[in-house]
Parts: structure tokens; C-alpha cells; sequence
């Protein structure tokens, strides 16, 4: 299946924004490294676009990404580096690591601790699919509550794909101990699992069920089960 990467294009900003940057500075067109999608960054990611024999539209999406993007693993260097750094920096699954360039033992455990939040095969290289899960904003709740929260409003959106984004083992284990007041209509169901599997599921006055599920009921990868309407 082809990955969807996200669309970074003038007007916008943040860290998707400093890692196209980044990866531009990287790939021999510099551009300042502010997060903002101005003028001169159009015109860098153009010029790349030129390069490449890719479509000159200055938008960075699916047809540019996977040909900005820079593997790096142990031992590389430079802005692509940086690029990596400044992602996981910050991110609530606490791997704050120096955006020094440098791929060296930190910056390799913070990727392989990554990648196995996500499910991902642990080889602390990032290349196409983990450079993907970066840009795309997985785990990038700046606390375990706030990814709590953002994992709710997305289940109670039915929007299982953005309450994957945020659905880190510590804000899934916040969602796990919540009592879900009674007053909202909230009702335990109870847990149950095979496999390896646990579920809780949660039923509300409404006629919905929330289910929160995780793999090897203490280490491995969380999910997000979306609600259902019961008829």
C-alpha cells in the first residue's frame, strides 16, 4: 500500500515545515530553518521539484516527500539527521534528545523506541515508513494526558486513524483507568481478550461502546477501537 504523506505547502508552519527545511538544506538547496512556509522555501522546494523532474507546484505532498526524504542511521550526520532530532524532540513518549546532526546511541534508541511504540520493524534506520510516522504526527501529544484527551475526542469522532496518532501506552493507560462518569450514561462492560489481547469496553446511554484494546495487556502496541452504534 502507498504511503500518504502529509500536504506542507506556503502559509503553512511547524515541525513538518522545519523538516522539509531540513531535508531541502540536506538535499543542496539551503533554506533558514524557522518553520515557516514562506516565499524562499517555496522557491527551494521548486527548484528541488525542477531537479528531480518532479511537477513544479512548490507543495510538498506525496509525489515530493519520498524524494526529499534522507535515510539516516547509525553514524550519519547532517541536516537530514536534524531533521530526525527535531521530530522525536519533545514528543510525549519522552525521548528528548540533542538536534545536534549527530545519529549517535541517543538519537538511535529515541528512533527504535519509536518505532516499536508504533509497531514498526525495530532497525533504528529511518527511511520511507518511519520517516512517514514522523511527518505524519504520530505520538507527537506533548504529554501522556494531552494524547489522552486528543485519543478520546478522536474515538468519540470515529476517527480510529487520528486516535492512532496519539494512542501511546501511557495515554492509553490514562484512558484505561478513567471511570467515565456514570452521569454522561457511561457503563462498565468489562475486558476480555485472547491472544495476547485485552479489551475493555465501555457502554453509553446513547446506544455507543467505547473498547480500548492493547496487545500483551502491559508492553506492546496500543490500538484505538472506534465506537459502535448498537441498533
Amino acid at each position: 500500500m502507498a504511503l500518504t504523506w502529509p500536504l506542507v505547502q506556503e502559509g503553512s508552519s511547524g515541525e513538518d515545515v522545519r523538516s522539509v527545511q531540513y531535508l531541502l538544506t540536506a538535499q543542496g538547496h539551503p533554506v533558514a530553518l524557522d518553520g515557516i512556509f514562506g516565499p524562499l522555501t517555496k522557491a527551494a522546494v521548486e527548484a528541488f521539484q525542477a531537479a528531480y523532474g518532479l511537477g513544479v507546484d512548490g507543495i510538498v505532498g506525496n509525489q515530493t516527500w519520498p524524494r526529499l526524504i534522507v535515510q539516516v542511521a547509525s553514524g550519519s550526520t547532517g541536516d537530514a539527521v536534524r531533521a530526525v532530532q527535531s521530530q522525536i524532540h519533545g514528543r510525549g513518549d519522552g525521548s528528548v534528545i540533542a538536534v545536534d546532526g549527530i545519529f549517535g546511541p541517543m538519537t538511535s534508541d529515541a528512533v527504535g523506541g519509536f518505532q516499536q511504540l508504533l509497531g514498526l520493524t525495530v532497525d533504528h534506520i529511518v527511511w520511507p515508513v518511519t520517516w512517514n510516522h514522523l511527518v505524519n504526527g504520530y505520538l507527537a501529544a506533548p504529554s501522556a494526558t494531552t494524547a489522552a484527551q486528543r485519543t478520546f475526542d478522536a474515538w468519540a469522532q470515529h476517527n480510529q486513524q487520528a486516535a492512532l496518532l496519539n494512542a501511546t501506552p501511557a495515554a492509553v493507560a490514562q484512558l484505561f483507568g478513567q471511570a467515565f462518569s456514570a452521569a454522561d450514561g457511561w457503563t462498565f462492560e468489562g475486558c476480555g481478550g485472547a491472544l495476547g489481547h485485552t479489551i475493555c469496553s465501555w457502554r453509553r446511554s446513547n446506544g455507543k461502546e467505547l473498547r480500548i484494546g492493547v496487545e500483551n495487556a502491559v508492553v506492546g502496541v496500543f490500538y484505538a477501537a472506534d465506537q459502535i452504534t448498537f441498533t
